[in-house]
């Protein structure tokens, strides 16, 4: 997962986000809106193959809890 970690921390960094930036770090802390977390979500869903539901999509605030989902959808 640290590489999906990684991933994650440069779209953010693309992405315009500011402040320090770890897993629990609340996407809108960051200065990250949901639209900029949809096209990151995206390009994460394309890169691994997977498909994120859009009611969990808009239930994520934070790094922790996207990496959860997508560990339970690599499996």
């Amino acid at each position: 997962m640290d590489k999906i970690y990684d991933q994650i921390i440069k779209a953010l960094k693309t992405k315009g986000a500011k402040g320090a930036i770890n897993k629990q770090t609340k996407f809108v802390d960051m200065g990250v809106d949901s639209l900029d977390l949809m096209d990151m979500v995206i390009q994460l869903e394309d890169e691994l193959s997977i498909r994120i539901p859009d009611d969990q999509i808009l239930s994520i605030e934070n790094i922790d809890q996207l990496l959860k989902i997508i560990e339970k959808l690599s499996k």
